[in-house]
């Protein structure tokens, strides 16, 4: 797997669409740190970027190592990372070894995984509770929530519905709803 990018001025926002998966972190790749640090990382880019840089961010090739990035961040396995933005293990060996970004399916699903961290990251920070918020594993918590049959999706969990831009606004719906307080 390449390694992780670094750039120091690329901290918070993106200066162009390819420098918006360049991760600025201190500390080594293999440091459980690094990568949650990473995800954060985009996360707040997430955040911060007008929709149209987050479209020219998907359009010039999500890296391969996201996938570590995000199994590391949340605690999943990467093949079941790889399962939930559609890419098997195949393709993804393939695409990695290449250097070539993530197919443009996989793409999409990584942004609107990154998305509901983000509004996740937002609905806590607007709770008003600086405790929760400090005290808070949101990482880990999205990686459970991500694999729960929720109601409000029919039965299905929200990494499913990353499969379809229809799928990723009702988990938004969802998480809309969620404003008043998010579950334990």
């Amino acid at each position: 797997m390449p390694a992780l990018q670094s750039h120091p001025a690329t901290r918070g926002k993106a200066r162009s669409a390819s420098d918006f998966w360049v991760v600025s972190v201190k500390g080594r790749q293999s440091d459980p740190r690094f990568r949650r640090s990473a995800f954060n990382d985009l996360v707040g880019r997430v955040m911060s970027s007008p929709g149209v840089a987050l479209f020219d961010a998907v359009e010039v090739g999500v890296p391969t190592y996201l996938v570590d990035v995000i199994a590391g961040a949340t605690g999943l396995a990467a093949s079941s990372v790889m399962d939930m933005i559609g890419v098997s293990a195949t393709t993804f060996r393939r695409k990695d070894g290449a250097g070539d970004p993530l197919p443009d399916v996989a793409g999409h699903r990584v942004m609107g995984f990154l998305r509901i961290a983000a509004t996740l990251r937002r609905l806590l920070e607007e709770s008003g509770d600086p405790a929760q918020l400090r005290d808070f594993d949101l990482d880990a918590w999205l990686a459970q929530w991500m694999r729960e049959e929720l109601p409000e999706l029919g039965g299905k969990t929200p990494a499913e519905m990353l499969r379809n831009h229809e799928g990723l606004r009702a988990v938004e719906q969802v998480l809309g709803r969620m404003r008043g307080g998010l579950p334990a």
